[in-house]
């Protein structure tokens, strides 16, 4: 077999063209560091070098014009196109800067067209799996939908005695205020005491209406998570965890009538409610998808290390774990849900991230001495500073145990 039998009539688009001269380039993309009064130096690999392609096409024959014009309308369209190539088959292209077109009187009948192509491929639509933490809020969005929905389904103070609305309202100013407590060390407190104030002072209507009283809890606690500090507004949503077992149970004993287990019932339904969103929101600000009141998604939590990372998953995971235990068998999918993919999240953003380790310098030294030494890069010197709140960059005492990050 020879080069002839493998040939392949070229084209771009389906125009056809016929090839004169063809040559390829790549290569790898080297990115090199000289250093001050040192000869020698280091290159970084960025990956391969996009594929080249620069083809001299001529067109001949009587209708050389028709075609010539029908190559170039392909050339200048939009986006990358199929070029077969003589030697090298079918490849996806965009056409790269500009094309040449020569022609003559002295070779009438002939155009030449000399053009640069560059592999390309189709770029993918933008899907919510693409988006770190988007799963994750997806599985919020139904964990909290269904958690309002549980909310309508028990809560109720119609057709009861008085003291089970009495109760209800005992119950959701008691929730409120920690809910208030949980977001007095945010920024922008204040607005939550508001809140509170306006859900306490209508309570006599909203508890008739356990749709609204839940989207209105819901909003509360969501509230948490908008503030400039997310570490923080991990913090006031982890310290409503379990928020329940803190409440003065009003669980009768002994026979029990109608309106004193719906008095139990409202009461585990507020506390439940208010469990569910904040574990599910304490779940975005992990994976960095947490909702502002406008329901857009801003950043979460930055982490420093695995073992910080590994620490907010298990303790978002233990807590998710815990509900899936006290829920109804017909609740526990939505919170397996969101924990499968709190898990699976977490685990990929902590494997790139650096895991602790400790270091004792033996006596006191520089920071930069000590980056240089664990790192081979002085820069890093501000991170070992701030990790350990060392008082000076210039003296860090020895014999001391710091708080690295290990080099792998």
């Amino acid at each position: 077999m020879t080069w002839r039998d493998d040939y392949r009539p070229g084209s771009f688009r389906g125009v056809p063209f016929n090839l004169k001269r063809s040559s390829r380039s790549g290569g790898r993309r080297t990115v090199l560091n000289e250093y001050p009064l040192r000869d020698d130096a280091s290159t970084e690999d960025i990956g391969r070098s996009a594929r080249r392609f620069s083809l001299e096409m001529v067109l001949l024959g009587p209708d050389y014009m028709a075609r010539r014009d029908r190559l170039i309308s392909a050339l200048e369209a939009a986006g990358p196109g199929t070029l077969v190539h003589p030697f090298y088959g079918e490849l996806l292209v965009s056409v790269l800067d500009n094309y040449s077109c020569d022609e003559s009187t002295e070779q009438g009948g002939r155009a030449a067209i000399s053009v640069t192509f560059v592999e390309t491929s189709t770029k993918p639509s933008p899907t919510d799996a693409q988006v770190p933490g988007a799963l994750v809020n997806d599985a919020a969005d139904v964990a909290q939908a269904d958690a309002v929905a549980e909310f309508e389904d028990s809560f109720n103070v119609a057709d009861y005695a008085g003291f089970v609305a009495e109760g209800a309202i005992d119950a959701l100013s008691s929730a409120t205020t920690s809910i208030t407590e949980a977001g007095g060390l945010l920024a922008g407190a204040g607005r939550f005491s508001t809140l509170a104030g306006r859900l306490t002072g209508n309570l006599q209507g909203l508890i008739l209406a356990p749709g609204n009283l839940a989207t209105s809890i819901l909003g509360m606690v969501r509230g948490l998570s908008a503030t400039s500090d997310p570490w923080a507004a991990f913090r006031a949503q982890a310290s409503l965890f379990n928020l329940g077992k803190s409440a003065k149970s009003v669980r009768p004993s002994g026979y029990v009538t109608p309106s004193r287990a719906q008095q139990a019932a409202n009461q585990e339904a507020v506390y439940t409610l208010i469990e569910r969103v904040a574990v599910t929101e304490a779940a975005r600000l992990a994976t960095g998808r947490p909702l502002d009141e406008a329901g857009k998604p801003f950043d979460g939590l930055t982490f420093t290390s695995r073992d910080q990372a590994a620490e907010v998953r298990d303790q978002v995971l233990v807590e998710l774990d815990r509900q899936q235990l006290a829920a109804a068998q017909d609740r526990v999918r939505p919170l397996a849900a969101i924990a499968t993919q709190v898990a699976r999240d977490m685990n990929q953003r902590s494997a790139s991230l650096a895991p602790l380790a400790t270091y004792q310098p033996l006596t006191t030294q520089p920071a930069l001495l000590i980056a240089h030494r664990l790192y081979g890069d002085a820069r890093r010197a501000e991170e070992i500073v701030a990790r350990n709140s060392i008082a000076h960059p210039g003296f860090v005492p020895g014999g001391v145990a710091l708080e690295v990050l290990k080099d792998v």
